[in-house]
């Protein structure tokens, strides 16, 4: 049996008579051997309204209302689910506050802590820790086995996976990799910004921005440099600063690469002419270079 309780339009409305209380200690436990929780009335005027979707926290184990501390805790496959995003973990804590339109509380944050999972949209998320802040759209997975997946893309990183629904966009930090088929591009960071697929409904992943150390693998060739963008609409990618491409023995060096990776052709420009008087030499000297071993 699994625990349940509803946050219509992220307000409790319930009264204290649904729970099992100890009140001097302010602390109330749920388990599924003793008590069913049921959910409370959402107002007539925010059935009208439609306007938010509510909050349902679920879980296998136990609920707790810590209400000193402003907090419930659900433990045991706990389950946050607004809409068509969830947020899974082995156990979730929603912070509260007092107040609000209906006179309620008010989910403010909810923590997330071992195997979480979180779905929207089409996409997968994993990490060890997290957590969502509910009025900021902002959302952040720690820990081991960080990874975004799409229907196209996989995107891991070591450090940290964040996301703000308010700008679409993703930033993985820490050996940051993405995969879309045969390609690869690591960086430092990879900043994701995603649109609307009209075509599905779901979030797509329209630009990824690399930033620092980065490296673009193709099955033909490898490219370095310092920053890059890849579209993924045209499945293309420019590179910038340090530029060098690599395919088996043979090297180009310049200052900008271009690698389209629907038929694997690569190019590499030249930069502007080195200021008046300073030294160069032959990585500083705006000019593009080829080295080609014969077969």
């Amino acid at each position: 049996m699994k625990l349940r309780i509803v946050f219509a339009c992220l307000l409790l409305t319930c009264g204290h008579a649904a729970f099992a209380q100890d009140g001097a200690s302010e602390f109330i436990r749920l388990t599924p051997k003793n008590t069913t929780v049921s959910a409370p009335v959402i107002p007539a005027s925010t059935k009208a309204a439609g306007k938010k979707q509510p909050l349902e926290i679920t879980a296998d184990n136990t609920l707790e209302w810590l209400r000193d501390n402003h907090q419930y805790i659900a433990r045991g496959n706990a389950i946050a689910k607004q809409g068509t995003t969830e947020l899974h973990g082995d156990t979730l804590t929603a912070n509260y506050v007092e107040g609000g339109s209906a006179k309620g509380m008010t989910i403010d944050r909810i923590n997330a802590d071992g195997n979480v999972l979180v779905l929207s949209d089409g996409s997968r998320a994993t990490g060890q820790q997290g957590y969502y802040d509910v009025k900021a759209g902002y959302s952040e997975l720690t820990g081991n086995n960080l990874s975004l997946k799409t229907q196209t893309d996989t995107i891991t990183a070591s450090d940290k996976l964040t996301y703000s629904a308010s700008k679409r966009e993703m930033t993985a930090l820490g050996n940051a990799k993405a995969v879309r088929g045969d390609d690869v591009i690591t960086a430092n960071k990879l900043i994701g910004r995603f649109v609307n697929d009209a075509a599905t409904g779901n979030t797509k992943l329209h630009e990824l921005e690399a930033v620092t150390n980065v490296v673009i693998k193709t099955p033909t060739d490898t490219l370095y440099g310092d920053n890059g963008v890849y579209n993924a609409e045209t499945n293309k990618a420019i590179i910038n600063g340090n530029v060098r491409i690599e395919r088996g023995q043979n090297l180009i060096t310049g200052a900008r690469g271009e690698v389209d990776l629907n038929t694997n052709v690569s190019r590499i420009y030249g930069g502007p002419a080195p200021v008046t008087g300073a030294p160069t030499n032959s990585t500083n000297d705006g000019r593009v270079r080829g080295v080609f071993y014969p077969e």
